[in-house]
């Protein structure tokens, strides 16, 4: 059959588009297809948290944003754990060889998001406003201090970013109805990062105990070797220069100002009223998560605390809360 040469060219484009997962091969993810993130917050444990989120295919990091340039004194749970996790996620077995210690920042954050994709492009940012007005992005990743992490999802919902969140989920309980409330007013998706909320061992508790497995539940004891940090101190007297580098005041956020000094930060901070929620804010959110599912529990009846001296700007060195909850359905009270 004879045929002409317009219509040979319209078939042979028709045969000719294809979509882009296809000719990229299993798991490849056409970059129209992915999210778009930013990391504001990359101390070490944003750093750590913007690695995981880097392996997922379907996410592409394009921002980072941190009010401290670069150093290289950040905590670390080993020596050199955060390096050798940088150099694994890179594949490159020198990555790091001139650190002086656990280096993190907006900086090394940018170097890392761009030496795994091998590709320049990661845009930084000192403060957390303007990446949201100026990036095109879907979603925000939080890993500031706790003081923050209220106003940066805030922000970023209000803007309609979805939001996934380092624990705790806010500084206060106020913020946290308010951020329920926006995050059901915006219809974005949120998560707070309580792994155990998800897992296998929380579901086979709830069905253990729910099926009757060692009887009624009256009285549960939750404990923590925190704190690894310093608290039952006063405020120190003397102010220290404010590191290259780092925006203090940035810092701060919606804290009251206060004169600079090692003893807030790195990771430091989290004993103190204004930056951090102590223990309970620590690991409170993972072992009272599971607690609350499981006894199906709703708000307490009353909560009495004792604790050793108690100090005007830091949690105390040790505490003893009981909290005592009503009956719910079959399940009697709880202590």
């Amino acid at each position: 059959m004879s045929i002409s040469r317009r219509e040979f060219t319209r078939t042979a484009a028709a045969f000719a588009i294809v979509p882009r997962h296809v000719l990229g091969g299993p798991g490849y993810v056409p970059p129209s297809d992915k999210v778009t993130a930013a990391c504001v917050g990359v101390g070490a444990q944003g750093t750590r948290v913007m690695m995981e989120f880097l392996k997922q295919p379907d996410l592409q990091v394009v921002a980072v944003c941190d009010v401290n340039k670069e150093s290289s004194d950040y905590v670390e749970w080993n020596q050199n754990e955060l390096r050798d996790k940088e150099r694994a996620l890179v594949g490159n077995q020198d990555w790091g060889s001139d650190w002086k210690g656990p280096t993190a920042g907006r900086e090394p954050a940018k170097r890392l998001v761009e030496a795994y994709y091998k590709a320049p492009g990661c845009a930084t940012y000192i403060d957390y406003r303007e990446l949201i007005e100026k990036e095109k992005i879907d979603a925000v990743i939080i890993g500031t201090p706790d003081h923050a992490h209220g106003t940066v999802a805030m922000a970023a919902m209000k803007k309609g970013k979805h939001v996934f969140c380092q624990k705790p989920m806010t500084h206060t309980v106020f913020e946290a109805r308010t951020l329920g409330q926006t995050a059901r007013d915006t219809k974005v998706a949120t998560q707070v990062a309580i792994g155990n909320q998800a897992s296998e061992a929380t579901r086979l508790l709830c069905e253990w105990i729910w099926a009757g497995a060692i009887g009624p539940v009256r009285e549960v004891h939750n404990w923590s070797t925190r704190p690894f940090w310093p608290q039952g101190i006063e405020r120190p007297a003397k102010e220290e220069k404010v590191p290259d580098g780092l925006n203090w005041d940035m810092w701060l956020g919606p804290a009251a100002f206060r004169p600079f000094n090692h003893v807030y930060l790195p990771f430091v901070w989290r004993g103190w009223f204004d930056f951090g929620s102590g223990a309970i804010g620590d690991m409170g959110c993972y072992s009272f998560d599971t607690i609350f599912r499981v006894l199906k529990l709703g708000p307490p009846e009353s909560v009495e605390a004792s604790s050793t001296k108690m100090y005007a700007e830091t949690y105390p060195e040790a505490g003893i809360i009981t909290y005592r909850f009503p009956k719910r359905g079959d399940m009697p009270p709880v202590k």
